[in-house]
C-alpha cells in the first residue's frame, strides 16, 4: 500500500482508474462555458434573423400576389395595374408592344386610349389547355360589334398563361383596340369617340 492509513470501515482512498484510452471528462472553465453560451446565443439569433427575412419575405410576396389579383374597380385617374386586375370598361393608353402581359397602364375611358376590355371569359378548371387552346377558347367568344369594327376596332385577345393557370386564374379577355388613332369614351357606356389628329 502507499503509505495511507485505512479510514475506520476499512475503505482506503484511492485515485480514479481510467482503462487506456479513456480520460476523465472534461470540466469546461467559467470562460469555456461563456463562450459556449455566446456562440449558442449567437447561432439562434442568427437562426431567428434568417426565419424573420423569410418570413418577411414571404409576406411582401403574398401581399403583392394578392394586390394584383384583387379587381380594380372604376378607375378615377392614369394608374398601374396588373392584366388580372382589369374588367370590361378598362381603358388603356397603350398595349405591350411585345404582346406579353403583365402590368399595363389604365386610364379613365374619357381619357385618350387605344383598347378597352369589352368582355371576360372564364375559362373550364382542369389541366393547362396550352397557350393556343386558352387563346382559341378566350377567342371563341369575342366578337367585335359592327359599330367597333366601322371606327377601326380590332379584336385582341389576352388568354391566362400557364404561370397563371397554375395559380388559379383562368378569365381571359377581349380588347376592342384602335391600332391608328386613339379613342374617348367607353363602349360600355355607349360614348366612344374618335380623337381628331
Amino acid at each position: 500500500m502507499s503509505g495511507q492509513a485505512p479510514r475506520q470501515d476499512g475503505y482506503y482512498p484511492q485515485e480514479a482508474y481510467y482503462a487506456p484510452g479513456w480520460q476523465a471528462p472534461h470540466q469546461p472553465s467559467p470562460e469555456e462555458q461563456d463562450r459556449r453560451r455566446r456562440r449558442t446565443r449567437q447561432i439562434l439569433l442568427a437562426g431567428a434573423a434568417v426565419l424573420g427575412v423569410i418570413t418577411l419575405v414571404a409576406v411582401v410576396l403574398g401581399a403583392r400576389y394578392a394586390l394584383a389579383v384583387r379587381p380594380l374597380g372604376e378607375v378615377d385617374s392614369p394608374t398601374t395595374a396588373h392584366a388580372r386586375q382589369l374588367d370590361r370598361g378598362h381603358c388603356l393608353p397603350a398595349l405591350p408592344a411585345d404582346g406579353t402581359v403583365g402590368e399595363v397602364d389604365v386610364v379613365p375611358c374619357d381619357e385618350p386610349h387605344v383598347a378597352e376590355v369589352v368582355g371576360a371569359h372564364t375559362l373550364a378548371d382542369g389541366p393547362w389547355p396550352g397557350s393556343a387552346e386558352a387563346a382559341r377558347s378566350t377567342a371563341a367568344t369575342c366578337e367585335m360589334e359592327t359599330a367597333q369594327r366601322e371606327l377601326g376596332f380590332e379584336p385582341v385577345v389576352w388568354a391566362p398563361s400557364e404561370a397563371a393557370w397554375g395559380q388559379g386564374y383562368r378569365t381571359g379577355l377581349c380588347l376592342a383596340h384602335l391600332p391608328e388613332g386613339e379613342a374617348r369614351g367607353s363602349w360600355a357606356s355607349g360614348d366612344v369617340t374618335l380623337e381628331e389628329g
